[in-house]
Parts: structure tokens; C-alpha cells; sequence
């Protein structure tokens, strides 16, 4: 039976671990305090559900990254960069849209979770994690939930504390902090430091490091004075720095999951990924559609009709194919299995393993500020100013073929520059000893700019970029008079090659949302040139450059009335407003049959004509290079966009007093998204609209058995409308009033990728979480989630990485029609449908001191990554187990602790990667850690 089915308790608030005794000597569970509503409050006086941990709950538990941290919260999964609780989030990872749950540390929003947790936990105060829309109390759009990182603050009393770590994959971290007094009852001071480095726990078969290690630094200096009794300001700021080999992120996974052939292993021979319609009528050999002998025929099914359709892999030359040529056929290994993982559910940490070449590294520069200036004006009112600064410079390679070919390669380069300013002015205000108002404003700046580059790192550069492919452009050159009249093909798509710099001089003042395009020939691997901070290139085949800035607003106040004894009605209503401009640049080479055409010659033809296939056998001569997809050209494309959503959110809560250790809460919130633009993609729907989210609420929470046993309880109904799900979105018809996409148009793409606005879903859930003293000794809790998420209204869309469904297959928009499918009734992306934790530890005395042990287990279910319910994209259930010894002495100087993280080693997947045709449907994946041991030693002042 699995870990889920027989869960039946779970932790509540691990911050509560921490006991006290009673006059009678009995254990008592801590009040925790938090500042979910914006204000200090017990959490069981909190109707929200929420979990806090505190700093020294996450050093018990050992808890310091994302993984760790995951296990512990209801209904909440966290990637890289994003988190989804509920089933709101952000499956994509998209420059021009708004994160689903917003990130806040000290107060201060971010738009990047991965600033908040690329740490340790480290000397952090508390993190809460609150579950449904905060629509009324935060400046910010959080339509799913928020997460509060607040950070131990300043001492006035001199004090420090240094810990490390030794364990395996050679792990060395170091922590630290001192704190104290700089002028006595005046100015308070606490710096803060953290360096953690381990080796990569995934085996690399290629040349360079093994992936997926850690390297990361963080110093923060804080400050806290007190101008007078009444007026006080903390400031914090910190640097943050990440030097480690990439083992896999949104839009880079590493682990192959699935290859290029339909049996789901390895091809090293094709050239070319993509199938071509056959008929075995034709007689023509020099024809799209001829039946070439030697190849396999491969039949596949129209869905819609239920048609056989047959089809072959492309000849190299003769048939027109995608001009991604099939990088793994340069590999070294040949063994088409090794480092595959055909079976999901059963990944080792020690079978780890990869093929890159080596140049897999991730870069993360990032210094922030959060400023805090609170006046008490009275007995009944507090202003708090809250300002925040943040600026990053995000950089990475990652191998993009998923093989070690030095002799033809694909590698992408991006780097993601960002600075976010924001301002919140709150007003506190008591009324009465029964009615409070909470209000403030909020200003935000956000300025975004992504640059990509997809190239060769080969030793020399891949024939398909080189000036010898391009060199003969004009045919006449090569063939007088085999072209009447000897036309230049030139005349197709101009002379001036086409850069990110031209592109953006011609169409900056271009009107929101038309497409600026410009063509040029096939010159040589430089004539694209490098993007800005990334590294020289000499072979590039596509970069990109957007830019997103949003300024906005939002308005807020929510009140609250105790009615009596036994009834508080909270209620709350937020105005936001967002203002968006964004830019996206694309210059990349292409290859098109419409130039072949133009001059009355097929792809075959225009091969034999320049002396690179041999007329009788149809076979390549080797004199010149082969044109795979017709002529080749360059090809820029520019857009500017602009936009402008706002709205009104409310709350209204309803408490119940059961008594003083029971409480019953009901509510009605909503929740919103604002709306983006698909940047990068140079999609066909180049804009999605808000989201929009009610959400119904009924909650518990309890002290019980004497205050030894808490209880955390609610159910939920979700409303969710205009769900921004990212998907391939077919091409439509370049004749219909509603094309917009120029890469259609050129055929350089059948499908493009887009987040589109879902009409509508439905999520209903509940969840639970417990925290029991059973004895003096004894502490038992976990939680567990039930989450059943699904589209509810009909939704037909392209699924690009099927290949069931090749789009090659299919022509017009009559037949992309027909490879449509309906995700209505599918589940939501990202969202496992149960999930839970359980922990147990016992205390006991051992020398000068207390020994606690450990253990803990937890689960995730079965998490699809797309729209589709497709298998090829599902992350299997899986489990963890860790343990831990930990001794503090009497005075609570010394702490030592020896742990076992992911005791049985098994590995899970935390994200899937899903490729088109062009990469033959492979599918990689970023994956959970191996099992990791380790020592942990800490010695503090106080």
C-alpha cells in the first residue's frame, strides 16, 4: 500500500515543535505568531490556511532548499522558479506574465521565487506559506497564495553562531551570523552569511564536470534603529551569488526520459527527426511523396477520422524536412538506451546520468534591499512605509541535444537581467476594542530582459552554419543556364544580413502588435552576431532579445469586526492595476521551399542542379553540402506589444468561536492575474487575457487534550476561469483575417508555442494537518492534501509534442483542425492529486544533554506536465525518507546531528521538458536529489 493510503496524520505548524511545560510539568504546544495578515497574530487566530515554520523548526528538520521545504506544505509543489498551490500557479515560464503565487521577503515583493529560496534557510525568522487568493491585503496579484520570507532581524544583545556541514558528493556548507548593539537601545546590527558547495550527484558521460552541483554564496547586512519610542526603520540588504554545473531547469532538462525514436530510445543515425506523407501510387522519385526504397513505411492514425496515414523519415536533400539536423547521430555513445529512463517510477540517485558536452553552467548575480520605516501616531493608528529594490543578472548554458557531439552541436545560451522597484504605504488603524482597518497602497516598477542564443560549441563549426552552405545561393553560379534567364536568388530576400540591431532600428516605433520583418541571405555561423553579456560564438543559428516593463498599482483595505463574543466578519476589497509594454526580437537562419518555388524547382532538383546528390541514385555526391529544406535564408522578425488590465477584488470571512480552543471560518475571496504578452515565440496569439479566481473556503482550527494536540483543517471550491495554460498552438491560415504569426507564414514553423487563456476550471480539495505531543518524549504530525483539479469547459488545442500526431503530416488548417484535441475534463498541470507528509521524534537524555531522533516520509502523487494526460508527460508518484540524530547540550551551546536525506534513494521528477518534431518528442527532465548524508555541527552564544 502506498505512503498516501495510509497517511492519516500530518504537521500542522512544525514551529510549534518547539514545547514549554506547564505548572503541571506537562508539555504545551507554543503559540507561533505570524504576519499573514499583515499584522503579528496566532496562527490559530488566523482564518487562513496557512503554514509557518520557524527558523529553528527548519534547522530540527533540516530543511534547505526547495525539495526540502515542498514535503512539508499542503497542496503546494515548487519548481525551480515557481511554485503552485492549490493548482493555481505558473506551468510556464513565461517573460511576459505574472507568477501565480507571489513571493515576498521582509514584506517586499518579488517576482522570483528562486531570490528566496537560492539560500539555505539560513538565519531566516519564519516562512509562511498561505494557501487561496490574498487578494485584499497584499500589494501584489496573488491569486493563488503567498509566500512570507521573513528574516531574523537584529539583537540588542551581543550574540553569534558558526555551523557546517560535511557530507556526501563532497558537501561543505558554512553558515554564520553575529548580531549586537552598535549604539546601546539605539542601533542594532546583525550580519548574516552562507557559502554551500557540493559536487554534481549526476553522473556526466560527457568531457566536462559531473551535473546538477551546487556552489552558492549569500552575505546580508541588517540594520535596525530606534529613532524615538515611537518611530523605528529596519533596512536589510544582501548579495546573493550561484557558480554551479546545470542539472536541469525550466526549458533545460538534462535527464533524458524519452529519445528520438517511437520505442523511446536513442537515434545515432538519422539526420533528420521529422516524417513526410507517402504514397505508393507515385511513381515520381524527384516528388515529396515517393515511397523511397529502403525505408520503412510508418503508419499512423488521423484521430479524428480514423484514416491510416503513411509516412516516411525525409531523405536528406530529396525531401523537404526541418533543417534541425539530428545532433545525437554525432555522438560518441551509440548505445541507444544508456541514460535513458524508460521506467519513471523507478529511478535510483546512483543511476543518475547524462550526455552534454560539458559546457552546463548556471550563473546567479543578485543584490537586494528591503527598507521598513513603522510611526506609531497613536495609541490606535501605525503607518508603516515598506520600499524594496532588487537586481539580478540570471546566466546559463545548457546543452540543448542532450549529447556529447563535438563534431555538431546545439548548445542555448540565456541570461535574464531584471530590476524590480516597489512602494507600499499601510495605515493601522483601531477604531475600537472590536473593529480594526488595515489600508494601504501600492506602486511597483518592474523592468525585464531576457537574451537567448542557440549555437555550436564544436571544435569546428556544423556544416549547416558554415559560409560553404550558404555559398552558393545564387544558383546560376553553380549551374549557368539551369535557371532561365539565370536569376539571383537574391531577389527573394534581399542583400543586408539581419541582426537583433537592425531589426530593433526598424521596428522601435512600430504600433503595439505589428510584426516588423525583415529577410537577408545565409551568409555564415557570424552573421547573427552575440547577444549582450553572453559568450563569443562563432556558429549561432537563432538569438533573441524581449524586454517587459510593468508599472503598477493596486489599493487596498480590509477591515475587521469582532460582533460579539463568538462572531469576527472580516472583510476587504483591493483595486489593481497593471500597465505592460513589452519587445521581442528574433533573428535566426531558416530554410524555405517558398524560394525553391518561386523559381519553379523542387527541393530534389535544386540538389541535383548544385551538384550535391548524384541524379541516378539520388544519393549525396559529398561535393557540397546538402540543403535539407529548401533554399536557406535568414530571417528577423520584431514586435512591440502593450497592455493594460485591472480589476476589484474582495473577501468577506466569517468567524466562528467554538470556544477558546476551537474556531470555524468560512469564506468567499477572489482572486486575480493579470495578462500577458508570449514573448520569445513570436506566437500567432501574441496576447493572453487575465485570470480570474473565486474561491470558496471552510476551515477548523483547534487546540486540543490540553493543548497537546492541534488540529488544522479546510475545504475548498475553486471557480477558475481564463487559466493561462502554456501549449503549441497551431498555425493557422496565412489568408485568414486572424493571422498574425510572420514564422508561419514563412513555413519555418507548424506550430508555435503560446500560453493561451483555458476558458475555465474547476479545483476542489481539502487538507489537514496535525501536530500531536503524544508523551513528554513522544511528537507525532504530517498533513495530507486532496486535490481534484480539472478544465471544465470545452478547449481545443495542438498538442505540438505528440508524435502520434507529426503536424508535417497534415496540411491547412482543415487538418490541424483535426489533430485538435479537447482538454476538458483533463487534470490541471503540476498538480498532484494527493500529497502528504508524517513525521515522529522521540527525546531522550544522553550525557550532559538531549538526544533527539527523527524520521520523516512523505509523498507526491502522479503530476502531469501538460495540458494532454499524456503519459510521455507524467511525473510519476513518488516517496522520501530522511532521519536524523540530533544532540544539544544543557545550555543549548552545542548542537550536533547526523541525517539521511532520501534514505532509499529514489529519485522523482520535478519537471518534464517536452520537444516538437525537430528534437524527434524527446522528453528531459530536472529531478530530485539522491540520497545525501551527512554531519551538521553549530555552536552558538545564546
Amino acid at each position: 500500500m502506498r505512503f498516501t493510503q495510509s497517511i492519516t496524520v500530518g504537521i500542522s505548524v512544525l514551529a510549534v515543535a518547539a514545547s514549554s511545560y506547564a505548572a503541571e510539568n506537562r508539555r504545551q504546544l507554543e503559540e507561533v505568531v505570524v504576519t499573514a495578515e499583515r499584522q503579528e497574530a496566532s496562527i490559530q487566530d488566523t482564518s487562513i490556511s496557512i503554514t509557518a515554520f520557524t527558523g529553528e523548526t527548519m534547522e530540527q528538520f533540516g530543511i534547505r532548499n526547495q525539495s526540502d521545504l515542498q514535503n512539508f506544505v499542503p497542496a503546494t509543489t515548487i519548481q525551480h522558479y515557481d511554485s503552485s498551490v492549490r493548482g493555481v500557479g505558473r506551468n510556464f515560464r513565461n517573460l511576459g506574465g505574472d507568477p501565480g503565487v507571489a513571493t515576498y521577503m521582509n514584506g517586499v515583493y518579488s517576482e522570483d521565487l528562486y531570490t528566496a529560496t537560492i539560500g539555505s534557510f539560513w538565519d531566516i525568522e519564519r516562512i509562511e506559506v498561505l494557501r487561496g487568493p490574498q487578494g485584499t491585503l497584499y500589494g501584489r496579484n496573488a491569486v493563488g497564495g503567498a509566500m512570507n520570507f521573513i528574516y531574523k532581524g537584529p539583537e540588542d544583545q551581543f550574540n553569534y553562531s558558526l555551523k557546517g556541514i560535511a557530507g556526501t558528493y563532497n558537501t561543505r556548507d558554512i553558515y554564520g551570523f553575529v548580531t549586537g548593539p552598535l549604539i546601546q537601545d539605539r542601533l542594532n546590527t546583525r550580519l548574516t552569511f552562507s557559502s554551500r558547495r557540493h559536487d554534481g550527484w549526476v553522473d556526466e558521460l560527457g568531457p566536462g564536470p559531473d551535473l546538477d552541483s551546487g556552489d552558492e554564496m549569500n552575505v546580508a547586512l541588517q540594520f535596525e534603529w530606534f529613532i524615538n519610542d515611537n518611530m523605528r526603520v529596519k533596512l536589510r540588504s544582501n548579495q546573493a551569488k550561484v557558480d554551479r554545473v546545470m542539472g536541469g531547469a525550466s526549458g533545460g532538462g538534462l535527464i533524458v526520459l524519452r529519445g528520438e525514436d517511437f520505442d523511446g530510445t536513442r537515434n545515432y543515425e538519422r539526420p533528420n527527426n521529422t516524417v513526410r506523407n507517402v504514397d505508393p501510387a507515385q511513381v515520381d522519385p524527384l516528388a515529396e511523396d515517393w515511397v523511397f526504397p529502403g525505408y520503412p513505411v510508418l503508419t499512423f492514425t488521423n484521430p479524428q477520422t480514423g484514416e491510416d496515414i503513411l509516412a516516411q523519415y525525409p531523405v536528406p536533400g530529396l525531401h523537404v524536412s526541418s533543417d534541425r539536423v539530428n545532433h545525437a547521430r554525432f555522438a560518441e555513445v551509440q548505445d541507444d538506451t544508456r541514460c535513458v529512463f524508460f521506467d519513471r517510477e523507478n529511478i535510483d540517485g546512483s543511476d543518475l546520468c547524462a550526455h552534454t558536452n560539458g559546457l552546463n553552467n548556471e550563473k546567479f548575480d543578485q543584490q537586494g534591499n528591503q527598507l521598513e520605516f513603522t510611526w506609531d501616531v497613536s495609541a490606535n493608528a501605525t503607518i508603516k512605509y515598506i520600499f524594496g529594490y532588487n537586481d539580478l543578472l540570471y546566466e546559463r548554458i545548457t546543452d540543448d541535444d542532450a549529447s556529447y557531439s563535438l563534431v555538431d552541436d546545439r548548445q542555448f545560451y540565456v541570461n535574464h537581467e531584471a530590476e524590480y522597484k516597489s512602494h507600499e504605504l499601510q495605515l493601522f488603524y483601531d477604531f475600537s476594542d472590536s473593529f480594526t482597518l488595515t489600508s494601504g497602497i501600492f506602486f511597483y516598477d518592474s523592468t525585464i530582459d531576457q537574451r537567448g542564443d542557440f549555437f555550436s560549441a564544436a571544435p569546428t563549426t556544423p556544416v549547416e552554419l558554415t559560409g560553404a552552405y550558404a555559398s552558393d545561393q545564387i544558383l546560376a553560379t553553380v549551374a549557368p543556364g539551369a535557371i532561365p534567364g539565370n536569376p539571383p536568388l537574391t531577389f527573394l530576400f534581399g542583400t543586408t544580413p539581419v541582426t537583433l540591431d537592425t531589426l530593433r532600428a526598424a521596428g522601435g516605433d512600430a504600433p503595439s502588435g505589428d510584426v516588423t520583418i525583415q529577410f537577408g541571405p545565409w551568409v555564415d555561423a557570424n552573421q547573427l552576431g552575440n547577444v549582450m553579456h553572453g559568450p563569443d560564438t562563432n556558429a549561432s543559428d537563432l538569438t533573441y532579445d524581449t524586454r517587459t516593463e510593468r508599472e503598477a498599482f493596486a489599493a487596498y483595505s480590509q477591515g475587521v469586526w469582532d460582533i460579539n463574543d463568538r462572531f469576527t466578519l472580516t472583510a476587504g476589497i483591493r483595486y489593481a492595476r497593471d500597465d505592460v509594454s513589452g519587445r521581442e526580437g528574433n533573428a535566426q537562419y531558416a530554410a524555405s521551399m517558398a524560394t525553391a518555388d518561386a523559381v519553379g524547382l523542387r527541393l530534389g532538383e535544386l540538389n541535383i542542379i548544385r551538384g550535391a546528390l548524384n541524379p541516378a541514385t539520388l544519393q549525396p555526391t559529398g561535393a557540397v553540402p546538402l540543403w535539407l529544406d529548401g533554399v536557406p535564408f535568414s530571417i528577423g522578425l520584431y514586435r512591440n506589444l502593450e497592455r493594460s488590465d485591472s480589476d476589484v477584488t474582495f473577501r468577506v470571512n466569517l468567524d466562528y468561536e467554538i470556544n477558546d480552543s476551537q474556531m470555524v471560518y468560512g469564506n468567499v475571496t477572489t482572486g486575480y492575474r493579470s495578462g500577458g504578452f508570449n514573448l520569445v515565440f513570436f506566437s500567432q496569439t501574441p496576447q493572453y487575457e487575465p485570470e480570474e479566481l473565486t474561491a470558496y473556503e471552510l476551515g477548523y482550527k483547534a487546540s486540543l487534550l490540553s493543548n497537546t494536540l492541534q488540529l488544522n483543517a479546510s475545504a475548498y471550491v475553486y471557480d477558475y476561469s481564463s487559466i493561462h495554460t502554456f501549449t503549441s498552438e497551431a498555425c493557422t491560415d496565412p489568408t485568414s483575417e486572424t493571422f498574425n504569426n510572420s514564422a508561419c507564414a514563412q513555413n519555418i514553423a507548424e506550430s508555435t508555442t503560446s500560453v493561451i487563456a483555458a476558458p475555465g476550471a474547476e479545483i476542489n480539495g481539502f487538507e489537514f494537518e496535525v501536530l500531536w505531543l503524544a508523551t513528554d518524549n513522544v511528537t507525532i504530525g504530517g498533513n495530507f492534501s486532496f486535490t481534484d483539479s480539472k478544465y471544465n469547459e470545452d478547449f481545443f488545442i495542438v498538442d505540438g509534442a505528440d508524435p502520434n500526431i507529426p503536424g508535417s503530416l497534415y496540411d491547412g488548417l482543415a487538418a490541424e483542425a483535426q489533430r485538435a484535441v479537447n482538454i476538458n475534463g483533463s487534470q490541471l498541470q503540476a498538480v498532484p492529486e494527493t500529497k502528504g507528509s508524517i513525521f515522529a521524534s522521540y527525546v531522550l537524555p544522553l550525557g550532559p544533554g538531549q538526544l533527539e531522533l527523527m524520521g520523516t516520509a512523505s509523498f507526491i502523487d502522479d503530476v502531469y506536465f501538460s495540458p494532454y494526460e499524456s503519459q510521455l508527460d507524467l511525473a510519476p508518484a513518488y516517496e522520501r525518507y530522511d532521519f536524523r540524530a540530533t544532540w544539544r547540550s544543557d545550555d543549548q551551546h552545542w548542537i550536533v546531528s547526523g541525517f539521511v536525506n532520501n534514505a532509499l534513494d529514489e529519485v522523482g521528477i520535478r519537471q518534464i521538458i517536452r520537444e516538437g518534431a525537430a528534437e524527434g518528442y524527446r522528453r528531459t527532465a530536472q529531478v530530485t536529489e539522491p540520497r545525501v548524508y551527512g554531519l551538521e555541527l553549530t555552536y552558538q552564544l545564546n
